[in-house]
């Protein structure tokens, strides 16, 4: 004879039953979603900003290690601040942190293009290159143009990671390839420096409160010298030197003859004038005083100096004292050139 359950029971088992299977697909979807979820993506979310929350007690940041190895400079602009570079960076690290070659940036410049390799365990560390072209800005000291040399920095850093959570540091065989080569410019490798950088904000990222973001940066250093200056200062400066001498040379004609001897000078002032303006087009707009600008500006000094000396000589003349007029052209012409030799050594001598 079957067994029949009475209503009150078959109905306490199937709100069981009912109870137990809710539960269960609760469980398999809670499951399902953390399983959609990369564990990278719920690390890095907070990180998104290049802020974080706090960092654990006793917790150490991440080390890691970073190379540069120059393979070609060009496109140097003093006028616009800028200079291109193509180059290998490494990295090395340990342990199961993001790929740095994903978060890395350069802070004073713009990548153009960037090719990673695959990530390599070399001696216990992970190891992975890229090869950057980029863009660097930078502002380029002239007060001393043409015989200037330059410091040129290459700015790293990671874009999501402050620095208690990721210290980079130098590593070893960072240079310059042999076969790089700057017309003018001798291209030197001047070694790589660590600091902390800090921002003034907290990128939006409330947690943090009102206190800013530190940031590790690794700067590498390449020197440009000019390798000769004497020829520097003779492409720039032969056209100014020939209008000095073509004023000069006003003194030894005859001061009556007044086309000849002010068309001398005032063709000198043209020459010049033109040189100043095509200083200027490869100069950045600047309060100071470049070096060349003082050469410049004591040379167009001098030209009207002796315009200035030739009316004189010439009232004299017209004054009926022709031998005072000849002594003075004569003197003039000594004083002025040995002047403007003297106060050219005093300008290079002291140059800023």
């Amino acid at each position: 004879m079957a067994l029949e359950l009475s209503n009150p029971n078959r109905n306490f088992i199937t709100a069981g039953l009912r109870r137990a299977l809710h539960r269960f697909v609760l469980v398999v979807a809670a499951l399902t979603l953390c399983a959609g979820v990369p564990a990278e993506h719920a690390v890095a979310a907070p990180l998104a900003a290049g802020v974080s929350a706090s960092v654990a007690p006793g917790q150490k940041p991440h080390s890691v290690a970073v190379g540069f190895y120059l393979t070609r400079i060009s496109e140097i602009s003093q006028k616009d601040g800028t200079f291109d570079f193509d180059g290998w960076f490494w990295f090395r690290w340990k342990g199961d942190g993001p790929d740095p070659t994903k978060t890395f940036e350069l802070v004073n410049g713009r990548i153009e293009s960037a090719v990673p390799t695959e990530v390599q365990e070399d001696q216990g560390f992970h190891y992975a290159q890229l090869r950057v072209h980029a863009k660097i800005f930078h502002v380029f000291d002239v007060r001393q143009y043409p015989l200037d040399d330059h410091v040129l920095p290459i700015i790293v850093e990671d874009s999501t990671r402050q620095s208690a959570f990721l210290q980079l540091e130098p590593d070893q065989g960072s240079g310059i390839d042999p076969s790089v080569a700057l017309e003018g410019w001798s291209v030197a490798f001047d070694g790589a420096k660590v600091n902390e950088h800090r921002y003034q904000t907290n990128y939006g990222f409330r947690t943090l409160g009102d206190k800013g973001s530190d940031f590790s940066r690794l700067t590498f250093f390449v020197t440009l010298a000019r390798q000769s200056s004497f020829l520097s200062l003779l492409k720039l400066f032969w056209v100014t030197a020939l209008a000095l001498l073509l004023s000069i040379g006003a003194f030894f004609v005859h001061s009556s003859d007044l086309d000849a001897r002010f068309g001398l000078a005032l063709g000198a002032i043209f020459a010049a004038c033109a040189n100043t303006l095509s200083l200027s087009a490869d100069l950045p707009d600047t309060p100071i005083l470049t070096l060349a600008e003082q050469i410049d500006m004591l040379t167009v000094l001098a030209i009207f100096l002796t315009i200035f000396i030739s009316i004189f000589s010439l009232r004299l003349r017209y004054a009926g004292r022709p031998h005072s007029a000849e002594r003075l052209d004569h003197t003039s012409a000594v004083v002025v050139a040995v002047g403007y030799l003297a106060a050219l050594a005093l300008i290079l001598f002291f140059r800023l």
